[in-house]
């Protein structure tokens, strides 16, 4: 199952940068090897990914340099870009563990499956920056047995997928929790990939 839904505008600090560095947007622009014009309209829009780390290779910044508040952050279930905030999940982990390399996001989620698969009808979470950059929410609904993993790359929209655990079918079918665990976290992760996110 898939939806997505368009994350907001998030308020870069691009000229700011810029000017801090005592450069103009053509200079900029010159560095990208693109048209100025074509530069500010992407920056004011919605820009990619790929163009915002390429903006903050030329400054000598991290792509989280270039948002308003200097990064994004995650607190009490809200992650704030700039002035802007958007509900998640509550944490249930300690704010300094929000950034998660791609080994790390595998390892936690497949410890988090592991542990949901013995719950029933409870209903846990826990949410991150991916990368860094990019927030995502991992809810485990114990009613339904389900998992919606929730994942914004960055100016890109946000993506949701829903995993059936298959809790009932590991244990009457004599599968280990184990190796269901390791197949969802899998899953989790080539579907991160299968959007373009590395």
């Amino acid at each position: 199952m898939f939806d997505a839904a368009k994350l907001g505008k998030m308020e870069l600090k691009v000229e700011e940068l810029l000017k801090r560095k005592g450069m103009r947007m053509a200079e900029l622009a010159a560095k990208l090897n693109v048209d100025q014009s074509n530069l500010t309209r992407s920056l004011e829009g919605n820009p990619t990914l790929s163009r915002l780390k390429e903006v903050a290779s030329a400054l000598d910044v991290s792509v989280r340099d270039l948002f308003s508040d200097g990064k994004p952050s995650i607190k009490d279930g809200l992650l704030r870009i700039g002035d802007r905030h958007f509900a998640l999940v509550p944490v249930e982990m300690p704010e300094a563990s929000y950034n998660y390399t791609r080994e790390r996001f595998y390892a936690e989620t497949y410890e988090f499956v592991l542990k949901c698969l013995g719950k029933k009808d409870r209903t846990s979470s826990f949410c991150g920056l991916y990368g860094g950059v990019c927030p995502f929410s991992l809810i485990y609904d114990g009613e339904s047995r389900r998992l919606f993993f929730s994942f914004c790359p960055t100016g890109d929209g946000c993506y949701t997928w829903v995993y059936d655990t298959g809790a009932e079918r590991v244990i009457k079918y004599g599968y280990t929790p184990e190796l269901a665990a390791d197949y969802i976290a899998r899953n989790i992760m080539n579907d991160i990939e299968e959007i373009g996110h590395n």
